[in-house]
């Protein structure tokens, strides 16, 4: 008995972050530790920017509250420069149906919405272990590491689950202390000296070196969450970062569970940017997918030396005095045609159909988008947006009309695909 109770402590013991035992009590206050910045000093508003009426800074103290009518992730961001290596503690109370995170290396995204934040969250759920202190991907790649778990991503964005262990619990309303410490690729998370999450990221196109730390009040219930102590100490940056990790042969492949893991599957969010191709108009990018009209055969092959390895067509044949199909093919790419002329062509089938197609773009695959002028394209890019990339509904048609969208006719048929999806 003796010698399992040591095997156990030992075992323990080597999960701990390893100053935790050195550390005062979660909660109470603490002097700013040598060599770190607190994010809490000052008033809110000198602090932290975003969504500040859900945020309240009093005695040190980082709070934030829902009433459970918010319909929308709200974020706060800390006005400290950006990341790349560091550590980070916090304190953290939340209440037994709260639901918060912490964002690091994240990046603001207004046009997403308000204040909205992307990039790597320490999740803060109390009442479900298997996501309290987990690695997450806001608007990303979504759960790249549950808690108790060990994952390597590889270079392809398909995640591996190395070690697991049984999720360790944290009682809600009372203090805890996160830690999360990243250098270069290397993530790890623990909360009161347990590690919880350890993480690789190999993906050169999905992962991120630096950027801002925020913090989140989520959907759901009425909540309440707390930050204390919030100190980040800055590390030497690891450039390059290690890319070497072996992932064992007996590893578990992830797959999609639910929507919440995608295996290296991202939410369709890249922004939306002006491009050029040579003769064609109304030419955008948004990471792997070009929009535009009617492309030239010296805009394919400008498109196929940027990476587009498809192109889908929405031109209806009757509209056409040319081979299209050729046109495409002469150029070394691959062909797709979802052919509609106006909104009473636009079905809920076609829709379907180009954002499937769309969705099956990676930065190997780029794919390019087109009908005559992006009137088209800018009806089936709201769909896509909202569907796979979570955007508002508003932004979306906003971006619609940025790619060349000007009849109100299709406007209002992607607007109805849309929330017929969205009850």
């Amino acid at each position: 008995m003796a010698l399992a109770l040591l095997v156990t402590l030992l075992l323990t013991a080597s999960q701990l972050s390893p100053a935790f035992a050195n550390e005062p009590a979660a909660g109470t206050p603490r002097e700013i530790p040598a060599g770190s910045e607190s994010l809490l000093e000052g008033s809110l508003a000198d602090s932290w920017e975003g969504s500040l009426d859900d945020w309240t800074l009093e005695n040190g103290v980082l709070t934030g509250t829902t009433d459970g009518s918010v319909k929308v992730n709200r974020f706060i961001t800390s006005k400290t420069a950006p990341v790349e290596d560091f550590e980070l503690e916090v304190d953290v109370w939340v209440s037994a149906r709260g639901n918060s995170g912490i964002q690091y290396r994240s990046e603001v995204r207004e046009d997403l919405g308000p204040n909205v934040m992307v990039g790597y969250q320490c999740d803060v759920v109390a009442a479900t272990p298997k996501y309290n202190g987990m690695l997450y991907e806001e608007r990303g790649r979504r759960i790249l590491c549950h808690t108790a778990e060990k994952v390597v991503t590889d270079a392809d964005g398909q995640g591996w689950v190395v070690e697991s262990t049984e999720p360790p619990k944290f009682a809600p309303e009372t203090w805890h202390r996160y830690k999360v410490r990243v250098v270069g690729n290397h993530h790890q998370h623990w909360i009161d000296g347990q590690k919880t999450a350890e993480h690789f990221d190999l993906d050169p196109n999905g992962r991120s070196l630096s950027g801002r730390i925020g913090v989140q009040v989520h959907v759901g219930p009425p909540m309440e969450i707390r930050y204390r102590n919030f100190f980040v100490k800055r590390l030497t940056p690891t450039t390059p970062p290690n890319d070497s990790v072996e992932i064992p042969g007996d590893a578990e492949k992830i797959v999609p569970q639910g929507g919440w893991k995608n295996a290296g599957k991202r939410d369709a969010n890249h922004k939306l940017e002006k491009a050029e191709l040579p003769g064609t108009r109304n030419v955008h990018r948004a990471g792997p997918i070009w929009l535009a009209g009617q492309p030239t055969a010296e805009a394919l092959a400008a498109a196929k030396k940027a990476g587009v390895k498809r192109v889908i067509t929405l031109r209806s044949e009757r509209e056409l005095d040319f081979d299209d199909e050729a046109l495409v093919k002469n150029a070394g790419l691959e062909f797709h045609a979802v052919r509609f002329g106006g909104h009473q062509q636009l079905t809920d089938e076609k829709i379907h159909a180009v954002c499937q197609l769309l969705q099956a773009a990676d930065p190997d695959n780029q794919a390019l988008l087109h009908c005559a002028s992006a009137n088209r394209v800018g009806a089936i890019w709201i769909a896509y947006r909202v569907l796979d990339g979570r955007q508002t509904l508003e932004n979306a048609i906003k971006e619609g009309k940025q790619v060349g969208l000007l009849d109100p006719d299709l406007q209002k048929a992607a607007v109805e695909y849309v929330q017929q999806r969205k009850r």
